[in-house]
């Protein structure tokens, strides 16, 4: 049973807590640390610290890139026309059928074989001539700028295993091909019938395909070796490549693009009969 509480008498109050003897000696620590001068040595030493301190390094200032300037575009009416395709005679024969691996005519097999030597052309112009005969120089008129050609051989095999050269690919430009033309030879007229197709004599033997620079003249060649080119250096210091054709009057070719650029110069080396040609395999 509670006890009752006597009337008229009061609780006394709590007392407040005691700080701890730790705390108290951390507050005077504090209070002491704040108001206890810096000593003299010390300031002494940071005034020489902050004297034999380098000055902060200046602010790299960056220019601000100036904007190229944008050339107008040039009006489609004010645009160069290009120049008009040049009349030159479509070719006759199927000439693409002479750079296809694989293809027949008759008895015969067409081969490919990619030379590793460029014909280097410095001049834009491609000429052929006999290197026995200086006269038999022709250049050829349509420009192919300037370069390292790829050159390829076209190369007849039968069913003895035979080899002879049928074709002669000078590579120029890119394909696709939009169609083959009658390479026509400078200062020459266009021909007016198939039987005046423009041709190169060739009593020799070969026949040199080189820069259409100033003229050759002759042209030593050592003996023909199966249908192995050679490469012949100028005293002019022109490389030109000689072929081992045969006798003959050769014509020769452009595949040319949709925007008349030439792409490929094909030399026949007549290896096939009107008939082979007319014979498609089965």
């Amino acid at each position: 049973m509670a006890k009752a509480v006597s009337k008229g008498k009061t609780k006394p109050a709590a007392r407040p807590a005691r700080v701890t003897t730790k705390v108290a000696k951390a507050a005077k620590a504090t209070t002491t640390a704040r108001s206890k001068p810096a000593q003299p040595a010390k300031l002494a030493k940071a005034a020489v610290k902050a004297a034999v301190a380098p000055p902060p390094p200046a602010a790299r200032v960056v220019a601000a890139p100036v904007p190229r300037a944008i050339p107008p575009a040039v009006p489609v009416a004010l645009r160069p026309a290009p120049p008009p395709p040049r009349d030159e005679m479509i070719a006759p024969r199927d000439i693409a059928r002479l750079t296809r691996y694989g293809e027949r005519f008759g008895a015969a097999k067409i081969d490919v074989k990619m030379l590793p030597q460029p014909l280097p052309v410095a001049s834009g112009a491609i000429a052929v001539c006999d290197p026995a005969a200086p006269k038999s120089w022709r250049v050829f008129d349509r420009p192919v700028g300037g370069g390292q050609f790829r050159t390829m051989l076209s190369v007849a095999r039968d069913a003895q295993n035979n080899e002879s050269l049928a074709a002669v690919v000078v590579h120029v430009g890119r394909p696709p091909i939009a169609k083959w033309t009658v390479a026509h030879f400078a200062g020459a007229k266009k021909p007016k019938s198939v039987d005046q197709l423009p041709r190169v004599p060739v009593t020799s033997g070969w026949l040199v395909v080189v820069d259409g620079g100033e003229p050759a003249g002759a042209i030593a060649v050592p003996a023909a070796n199966g249908v192995s080119p050679v490469e012949v250096p100028l005293v002019d210091g022109r490389r030109a490549l000689a072929l081992p054709c045969g006798n003959g009057e050769f014509a020769a070719y452009w595949a040319v693009d949709a925007t008349d650029k030439p792409i490929c110069l094909v030399l026949d080396f007549d290896r096939f009969s009107q008939r082979d040609w007319k014979a498609r395999p089965v």
